[in-house]
């Protein structure tokens, strides 16, 4: 029987993808309805947080169960890079291929700079794609959590939080608003991995539930009340959603996420660019655009991912 605290994993996953890919075809297609619904898109945005907070949770979680050690680093990089890198690798290509972006754009400092993640350390340059952002966070997130997680497993845990707590509040306080690294979303990971304590029983529920609160009504305060309130959302739901139900589509939807958030941005770009001119009813475009990018994601998903997650699978950690 499946976990429910994964099966929520899935479901969160379902709505971040759903959330950032409504939002980003809104603005694609330039189709509004009123005040409301566009505002109530543009929370969508926050689908980003929920999949930072989620890795924050089930990369640990993976690690522990793992008895995840130091020597397991670079398995543990070569496991994460061949799972997400050949999907990623794909949609890098695709703009060019479908004529979205020119291929003037391409060159052996770009394609490079797109590889190895270091767009936002490059003065000046920029992503082929703007949701491309997101994966170079991950993969920060990836090499901090490989090199430290040893060391924060195996010290107490309320010193191992205090630690946590203290590096998210520096982060907050150094005002640095680097865009693509990791400094700016540490509090998404933070939150994540405090509920990741919590659900492995490192540290009791209400314990954990207390540090939560704490710690989120202090970013309300000193970032915004979405930056706290979003976070402690996610992280609530990882440690109090029970049901066993699987929600189908919305765990269809969680199971094509990854493959969703990278081609509908690139394809939507496409059609619009193609038929858009065409179509005066721009609720029929944003839906077209919509069903089309779920329809594709899966079928990516069938062609790409799951072949890049089976082997990712096959390289295994030492015990």
């Amino acid at each position: 029987m499946n976990d429910p605290k994964i099966i929520s994993i899935i479901l969160l996953r379902a709505i971040a993808a759903l959330s950032v890919c409504i939002v980003h075809i809104q603005m694609i297609c330039d189709f509004h309805v009123n005040f409301i619904i566009d505002y109530l898109i543009n929370v969508g945005q926050q689908g980003v947080v929920i999949f930072f907070v989620i890795s924050g949770f089930i990369l640990p979680y993976s690690l522990y169960k793992k008895k995840y050690v130091l020597k397991d680093f670079f398995s543990f990089l070569l496991r994460r890079s061949i799972r997400i890198d050949p999907p990623y690798w794909c949609i890098i290509a695709l703009p060019f291929i479908i004529g979205v972006l020119p291929i003037s754009l391409l060159n052996l400092n770009s394609v490079l700079l797109h590889l190895f993640y270091l767009v936002p350390f490059v003065k000046g340059t920029n992503w082929f794609l703007g949701v491309f952002w997101t994966l170079a966070i991950e993969f920060q997130f990836y090499l901090l959590l490989g090199i430290f997680f040893p060391f924060l497993i195996r010290i107490k845990a309320n010193v191992s939080i205090l630690i946590l707590i203290c590096i998210n509040i520096i982060c907050i306080l150094s005002k640095l608003n680097y865009h693509g690294v990791i400094i700016e979303q540490m509090s998404d990971f933070v939150i994540g991995f405090i509920a990741f304590m919590a659900y492995v029983k490192r540290i009791s529920l209400t314990k954990g539930l207390l540090v939560l609160f704490a710690l989120s009504a202090y970013i309300m305060v000193s970032v915004s009340i979405k930056s706290g309130a979003v976070p402690l959302s996610v992280a609530l739901f990882i440690l109090l959603y029970k049901s066993q139900k699987e929600i189908k589509p919305l765990y269809f939807l969680g199971n094509i996420s990854y493959s969703l958030y990278l081609i509908h941005f690139p394809l939507s770009l496409f059609l619009v660019g193609s038929i858009g001119s065409h179509v005066t009813n721009k609720s029929l475009l944003f839906g077209g655009c919509l069903l089309l990018s779920i329809l594709s994601a899966y079928i990516f998903y069938l062609l790409v991912e799951r072949y890049a997650l089976k082997l990712s699978k096959m390289i295994k950690l030492s015990r």
